[in-house]
């Protein structure tokens, strides 16, 4: 039966790339545009830099959560915006702690700019994010507020806690990590059509959603280990050990049977929640993108939800 309802939204996959891609195009030049005059002239080429490429996902999320219950592109736009720079400086910074060397392809910021010019370009773009938000009022403003410090939290329990957390803590460091820009997504699209009624809702569908992403990549990265194409960091660490031990996985292929399975239930819980909303074709994006989103991910590996 999952399997059944899995492959009716996966189905609705091509209406999902087209809307996407719609919304990229109008979004990324206004992503760049506002990355170069929110910068103080000395680092105003590093933040357009930072802010280059990438799947724009969440700010996809802002507007067509916004469309979904009634409000415009235009309405959207300066909180797609937002989210945007605020995801862009946080893997920036994330990019710093790791020592990672290339992102999206490109060799990181701090390696073709130096890092005191990325700390400061990175760091700018937060309250820049802020200002975009006050047209929606103090709670958009609140919201940015509190999912940038849980992206933080997230960022320091995976940096020098994930290796020594309980196992059953795996979901929170995804919540914090990956599900608080998802959830202001969501949260910020609902402000944006003028529907605060439907914040709670978008809440949770946003945070499952970000769990469901940062699953499908951890699954994503323990195949690439098993395959001996990369060593497992400490969050990884912890997904496994949550899969065996939450989960029941006997053995490192159970981890990603299991994993997987668990993915199924969370793409389908997310899909139901927007099934709530008003029907309208932008709800039918937002029942599909679950699905979507892992599968895409998924695809990497050539794992997939369906059975």
């Amino acid at each position: 039966m999952q399997s059944e309802i899995i492959a009716n939204l996966l189905f609705k996959s091509e209406a999902v790339k087209r809307e996407w891609l719609r919304v990229r195009r109008i979004l990324e030049p206004r992503i760049i545009e506002v990355a170069r005059a929110g910068a103080e002239a000395g680092v105003a080429e590093i933040s357009e830099y930072i802010v280059r490429g990438g799947k724009r996902l969440r700010g996809f999320l802002v507007v067509v959560t916004a469309e979904a219950l009634g409000g415009t592109v235009e309405d959207a736009m300066d909180a797609a915006v937002a989210i945007e720079l605020v995801h862009s400086a946080s893997l920036a910074i994330d990019d710093i702690i790791d020592r990672d060397r290339e992102r999206r392809g490109a060799l990181v910021a701090w390696l073709a700019h130096g890092l005191s010019g990325t700390i400061l370009a990175s760091l700018l773009m937060i309250p820049v994010a802020q200002r975009l938000t006050e047209k929606y009022g103090f709670k958009a403003i609140m919201h940015v507020i509190r999912a940038w410090e849980s992206t933080v939290r997230g960022e320091i329990l995976d940096a020098f806690l994930a290796g020594t957390i309980p196992a059953k803590r795996y979901p929170d460091l995804a919540s914090l990590k990956t599900g608080s820009l998802f959830k202001l997504a969501c949260v910020l699209g609902a402000l944006a059509a003028k529907k605060p009624e439907a914040v709670p809702l978008m809440e949770e569908y946003g945070s499952l959603l970000g769990r469901a992403y940062q699953l499908a990549d951890d699954i994503v990265d323990y195949k690439a280990y098993l395959e001996g194409r990369r060593k497992l960091d400490p969050s990884e660490r912890l997904f496994e050990k949550w899969a065996r031990e939450v989960l029941g996985a006997r053995s490192e292929e159970e981890v990603i049977e299991k994993a997987l399975s668990e993915l199924s239930s969370i793409v389908l819980k997310t899909s139901r929640l927007a099934s709530t909303l008003p029907a309208t074709s932008k709800r039918e994006i937002l029942e599909a993108i679950p699905v979507f989103i892992a599968e895409r991910m998924l695809g990497e590996a050539n794992l997939t939800l369906l059975k």
